[in-house]
């Protein structure tokens, strides 16, 4: 899957970037927002030797991806760069949180972002990224949740509209939403365990949007359909993290849209290059879970487009580890993926270890110094003997 997402990253023209696995907790903090569950709950907090500067700072492992890259764009000058910025990134990811499935404290996300266009063509665009990637690992079924929840000139309106919903209501909340009423009443539709009644209430977000943020939407809906691209508003769709602007989404298996089985999502965070401390700027991304894609994966028991066949090197003679190296080297050489069996043992075992290590086919090497081997399909036991060079252009054909 992760060479898949490397694929698709290349084929639509992002560059990658590479961000320190640990940064300041201050960046975290005013990039995802005091209130988010991965500031309050959920970072992995380093502190440097005792008695060192950096053990006086206050450092976290990265919980998500965004706010790193941003820093890195604003800190190496990056808006210099021919505009819009296309970037990404495919690493490990850090959350203090309970182990269950498909939650992990280190995962491993892909994650896109474009700096630089502000139109809805560009939401587009990633969102139908996503369904590629999905179709290309073989995942079926999958829709993109959607919704939009404004910008600075109309989301203080929908703000206002929730504190007065919500606040009649308060002893019906959660604790965490209690609190997060006060500090961003939006989180409070984010909590799983808000009563399916009071939620289904609850102002919308599309109702409070001005027009710009209107017309944004709507185009944006206007593309999927022309692309024919699955997906469903959700009004409850806010995401977790305070730098969101207009366009948020989730991607789900359909019929499988708990908050625990969301495949990955993004969004628009416009604000946020400002925020910490950047020329403003339009911007938009999503980080897909891989650890999450593979487990659906499994239980749809799909299966990723293969690569190519493994060909394990081996040879009559137990000793002649050598050869079997020089002949997988000049395999290799032809694009081929190669196994050499570099152990002392006897044919019939390194055959046995090229099965075990799933090879497709095996060059059995013979106890002289000829080019001449025998070529074995190892799955139907039919084989031929050929030159060296010859199986080569045989199995690069797909003979």
């Amino acid at each position: 899957m992760e060479a898949v997402a490397r694929d698709l990253s290349s084929r639509y023209g992002f560059e990658r970037i590479d961000t320190p696995i640990f940064e300041r907790i201050d960046l975290f903090a005013r990039g995802l927002g005091e209130s988010s569950d991965a500031v309050e709950k959920e970072m992995f907090r380093v502190s440097g030797a005792k008695g060192s500067e950096e053990e006086r700072s206050e450092w976290a492992l990265r919980p998500e991806p965004t706010a790193g890259i941003v820093r890195a764009y604003i800190e190496h000058g990056m808006q210099v760069r021919p505009s819009p910025l296309r970037l990404w990134m495919l690493g490990p990811m850090f959350r203090y949180a309970r182990p269950q499935a498909g939650r992990y404290r280190q995962f491993t996300q892909w994650d896109v972002e474009v700096i630089g266009d502000p139109g809805p063509m560009v939401d587009a665009e990633l969102i139908e990224l996503a369904h590629r990637f999905y179709a290309e690992v073989g995942l079926r079924g999958v829709v993109a949740h959607l919704n939009s929840i404004g910008d600075a000139v109309c989301r203080p309106g929908y703000r206002d509209a929730l504190v007065a919903y919500f606040t009649p209501m308060a002893s019906r909340l959660s604790p965490d939403s209690q609190r997060r009423l006060a500090v961003n009443p939006l989180r409070v539709l984010d909590d799983k365990d808000l009563d399916l009644e009071i939620a289904a209430g609850a102002p919308k977000s599309l109702d409070f949007l001005c027009d710009a943020c209107r017309a944004h939407f709507d185009g944006l809906r206007e593309l999927l359909d022309r692309l024919d691209l699955r997906y469903a508003i959700n009004h409850r769709l806010v995401r977790g993290l305070d730098y969101y602007t207009r366009t948020t989404v989730e991607f789900y298996v359909a019929g499988r849209e708990g908050q625990q089985d969301a495949l990955g999502g993004g969004g628009r965070y416009d604000g946020l290059i400002e925020v910490l401390g950047g020329r403003p700027a339009p911007a938009i991304g999503f980080g897909l879970g891989i650890d999450r894609t593979v487990i659906a994966a499994q239980e749809q028991g799909a299966a990723v487009s293969a690569e190519a066949p493994l060909v394990a090197v081996v040879s009559s003679t137990p000793d002649a580890s050598d050869r079997r190296l020089v002949a997988a080297t000049e395999l290799r050489d032809g694009g081929l993926r190669v196994r050499a069996d570099g152990l002392r043992r006897s044919l019939s075992k390194q055959l046995e270890a090229g099965a075990k290590a799933q090879a497709r086919w095996a060059v059995i090497l013979g106890d002289g110094p000829s080019d001449r081997v025998i070529l074995r399909d190892l799955d139907s036991g039919d084989q031929r003997e050929l030159n060296l060079s010859e199986v080569l252009s045989v199995l690069s054909a797909g003979q």
